[in-house]
């Protein structure tokens, strides 16, 4: 049987920072620190996604290293592993719903933003908000980008596994498809990529529109 897959373990951990900051009064710019820290919050939902899904992804690795040592002529063993290969793809179509949803909690929240960018005084501070809103935008389209081929990636891996559970399976019909789940992976490879990159542009200029707006931060944590 061919082995020539090449699935990869996905790192999605680049999350908003949160930052400690000491200040008491309410002014624009506070309420700008204190949304903005809030935001951060929100996606913890998003972060907690992170090591069950790793885990998942590999333990599905190690499931298809097992079938590719056994060989089509154990079947019985084959199918087993498959089903349990195709439960652990519905059990991260799970976890990224989870971590959707908590991504599209943050952007309806982060909808509110530009109400405070109006009422900043400062032009420097205001034009880096709205900088910031840009960045965080593009951000909430790259994750959705990033969602929508995930699962493609997971709809490619089950149909390898439903391949693998057919008896009459044929070696062309499986290069064929490792062909397409590899292809799937290298495409959520890069939007996953651009995403990290968008989220680490954004966790930047965050911090740089804090300077700017006099917030004392006195810690960042990852």
């Amino acid at each position: 049987m061919t082995g020539q897959r090449k699935f990869m373990i996905l790192l999605l951990g680049i999350v908003l920072v949160l930052s400690a900051a000491g200040c008491s009064n309410k002014t624009p710019e506070e309420k700008s620190y204190d949304f903005l820290e809030e935001l951060a919050s929100i996606e913890k939902g998003y972060e907690e996604q992170h090591e069950p899904l790793q885990k998942l992804e590999a333990e599905d690795n190690e499931i298809y290293a097992q079938i590719i040592e056994l060989g089509m002529k154990e079947m019985e063993e084959i199918t087993s592993l498959s089903n349990d290969a195709i439960e652990g793809i519905k059990k991260r179509e799970e976890l990224m719903k989870k971590e959707k949803e908590s991504i599209d909690d943050s952007r309806q929240q982060f909808s509110e933003f530009e109400e405070l960018i109006d009422k900043l005084s400062d032009e420097k501070a205001k034009e880096e908000a709205e900088e910031l809103q840009e960045i965080m935008q593009k951000r909430y389209k790259d994750y959705d980008k990033l969602y929508d081929l995930y699962l493609v990636s997971l709809d490619e891996e089950k149909k390898l596994y439903e391949l693998f559970k057919d008896e009459n399976t044929t070696r062309d019909q499986l290069e064929t498809q490792i062909k397409s789940v590899n292809e799937a992976y290298t495409n959520l490879s890069e939007a996953n990529n651009q995403y990290n990159k968008q989220t680490e542009k954004y966790n930047e200029k965050k911090i740089s529109f804090y300077k700017t707006t006099g917030i004392e931060i006195e810690s960042e944590q990852p």
